[in-house]
This record gives C-alpha cells, structure tokens and sequence, in this order.
C-alpha cells in the first residue's frame, strides 16, 4: 500500500496536511473536496526557480492544470510568466494579477473573440499552430494597427513514452507546424510591420519521465533556428514547453534541476531567450481529493468500496487509465489487507478509480480516503455529470485553513436555465 508523503503525513494515527488533520478538516465540509499545501505549492515554486532560472531560462506556468484563482495569486505573487489555452484562462489570469507582458497564449483553435482580446490585453507572444491561423492574426494585426510578436509551434516528430492520449508533439498529433513549413512561413511574412516571428516552440507531451526526447527535440530545434540563420531569419525566443513528468507512486520523475542542466546544455549557443511552461510538476503533489465511503459492497468475485467522490470530480482515471495512490484517513494497523475495486456512484463502468487495490480489512461505510497528487489536471476537468455539485476546494497553511472554492450546486447552475429567452432569427 502506498504510503503518504511530505506534506500529507501520519501523526498520532490521523492523516495531516501540513499542520491541520483532515479528519477535522472533513468536519467542517462536505465530501468530497480538494485540499492543497500552500507550503508545497511554494517551495515546488522555489525548486523550480532555483533550476531554471539560475540558467537563464524563464518560467512560464501552464495553467491548464490548476486555474483556480487562489493558486493563480500565488503563483503570480511568484514573478512566475503564465501560459494560456483559452480566453477563459486569460481572463482568469488578468484576474489573478498576471500582466499581458507576462503572458503566452497556446492552443490549436484560437478563436478571433480571442484573438481580439488577446491583442487588446498585450499579450506578449502568440504561439502560432498553422498558416491559417498566422494569415488570421496579421489580418486581426493589421485592423488594430498593432504588431505583435509571435513563436510558430513546430511539430518535431518526437516520440515520447508517455500515455497516447497526451502525446503533441508527433506526425498525426493536432498539434503544430510541419518542420519543413517553418522556413516558407518566416520569408512569406518577413518585413511585415504588424507581425514579427521571433520565436520557435515547441510542447512534445505530458508526463514524461526521460530526457532524451527532450534532447531529441531541443537538437531539432536548435538546427532549425541555425538553418533560418542561412536565410536571413532570426530566432531570439526558444519556448521549449513543459510535460515534466511527477511521480504518482510508479517510482519515476524528471525533477526541475535534471531538465533544466539538460536544456541549458542543448541551448548554451543560443543567444536568445530560453522559455519552459512547467504545470502539473508545480501544482500536482500539493492537492488531495478528500472522499468518504458510501459503502463496502461485498460481491462475487469482488469487493467493491463505493465513495462519493465521482468520475465527475476526479476525471483522470477514467480518461487516461491514470492510478492515484490512495490513503485511509485514519492510520491502518499493522495487520491483514484486502484487494477492492475502489468506484464512484456515477452510472458509468468507466466510473472506476482503480482495481485490486489493498487496503485494510476493515475498511467501513463513512470512512473517510484520500486520493493523493490531486493538484493537476483534476480540478479543473470537473463536472456536472449525474446533476451532481462541483465540488468545493481548501488551501491549508500551517494550521490555518480557508475556502478558496465554494461548492457550485445545483441550485446554482439551475439558475442559468430560468428565465428562458426567446431569439429573434429574423
């Protein structure tokens, strides 16, 4: 059985994050909830900076894993940059305190609302995907009379050992620009005044734990910038992404100082700015998901634990087969296990968080479990699925803890289905 770590610990047999115990924590709220360590949060942010930019490199968090306002605070009170896939996320990140200078907009299917907002706010450099979308933003450029800066995506073709659900940087991903399309692109739009490509990037996937395909695709990138070179384009921006894989209990990790030493080798000739967009390995391991046992439901062939927590609540198990280790909140004595299938109540199969997985024989309706490294990729894929509230979140410091999440119920999102309007299509 997997066994907690710093800051969720053990003390006189009750389950702690930080100074506060989660069973007291429980008490005050209704299951399930997120709970995060302001303290990890930090000091993953100071490892991160000691790596990175004592080599130069700045950082750029890519909010898609955690956009919850308070962490956003922090993160921003860091002097961290921000990196973003939606419109929503700017306006969560304007909200936060982060600036348009500090801020990177990705993704494969920018609209023109976001588009426009983005060169209203000053955003500061526009991760290009495809020659359509170039085309569309010097067009937007050109309206506002404005230049604006931009990093063309490439695809580098580079194969990675991680879930193929979260692969981005292959031949057939969405993703990106074919390597060979890069030089056409920079000399159709050399000496346009509203546009400047001073930029290559690149994001090769999530969750990965070696450093040769980093090594792979940094290499692709620095003989590309060296080919542009030739024909008269220069390349004063490398952003290299994230996808620095955690340790979800299987043993393996790429921590900060590894990739960075890694990256400032393969880039020591580039005389640019150098820029990673780390996410889940900041904000991953400083949240748990707090759950209590509906029932202990003994069957043939299986015993199944049923919690309230849902697939709704913590998505990834069922979208990437992914496994959170899992803790009782009250310490298990030294003694006999049993293997459960631990499920949610959704009326879905794939509402199953893992199989055969041990815990005390003891195990009871309304005890309380929690799933570990909860702070990426879970928040923010929650749901409504079954009509079922979205789930309230804590931040704990020291022995203090507050809501930085209220529930939203259904009450709550009923509200938008009153009042029904009628359209005028005529």
């Amino acid at each position: 059985m997997t066994q907690p770590t710093d800051p969720v610990f053990y003390h006189q047999g009750e389950l702690h994050m930080e100074s506060c115990q989660i069973r007291a924590l429980a008490e005050k709220m209704t299951t399930p909830f997120f709970c995060y360590s302001e303290a990890r949060l930090l000091d993953n942010v100071r490892r991160c900076k000691d790596a990175f930019e004592s080599r130069g490199i700045r950082i750029h968090y890519a909010m898609k894993a955690n956009s919850t306002l308070h962490v956003l605070r922090l993160l921003a009170e860091q002097g961290l940059g921000v990196d973003l896939v939606s419109g929503g996320e700017m306006q969560r990140a304007l909200a936060a305190g982060f600036v348009g200078q500090h801020m990177i907009l990705s993704g494969v299917g920018k609209t023109i609302t976001e588009l426009n907002a983005a060169i209203e706010t000053g955003v500061s450099q526009f991760n290009v995907e495809s020659a359509e979308e170039l085309a569309l933003l010097t067009e937007l450029a050109e309206q506002k009379n404005v230049q604006v800066s931009v990093a063309l995506r490439v695809n580098p073709d580079v194969k990675v050992n991680t879930h193929k659900n979260i692969t981005t940087g292959q031949k057939g991903n969405k993703f990106g620009i074919d390597m060979e399309q890069v030089a056409e692109l920079t000399q159709l739009y050399a000496g346009n005044s509203h546009l400047i490509i001073e930029g290559l990037a690149i994001h090769i996937g999530s969750q990965i734990c070696d450093t040769e395909p980093y090594r792979i695709a940094v290499g692709k990138m620095m003989n590309l910038v060296e080919q542009l070179e030739q024909e008269g384009v220069e390349i004063t921006r490398l952003d290299l992404g994230g996808g620095f894989g955690i340790d979800y209990g299987q043993g393996t990790v790429l921590d900060f100082e590894t990739i960075a030493e890694v990256i400032s080798i393969e880039t020591q000739y580039f005389k640019g700015t150098v820029i990673v967009e780390p996410g889940r390995s900041l904000v991953a391991d400083t949240g748990v998901l707090v759950s209590r046992i509906n029932y202990v439901k003994k069957a043939d062939p299986r015993t199944f634990v049923i919690l309230d927590a849902g697939m709704n609540d913590l998505m990834r198990p069922a979208l990437y087969q992914a496994v959170h280790p899992l803790v009782t909140v009250a310490e298990p004595k030294v003694g006999s296990t049993q293997e459960y299938d631990i499920v949610g109540p959704i009326c879905e199969s794939t509402d199953t968080f893992v199989r055969d997985y041990p815990l005390s024989d003891e195990l009871r309706t309304g005890d309380l479990v929690v799933f570990l490294y909860t702070g990426a990729y879970c928040s923010v894929m929650n749901s409504s699925y079954n009509s079922r509230s979205i789930i309230p979140e804590i931040m704990v410091n020291g022995s203090k803890a507050k809501m930085i999440r209220r529930p939203i119920t259904q009450e709550k999102l009923m509200a938008f289905e009153q009042n029904v309007q009628e359209l005028c299509l005529v």
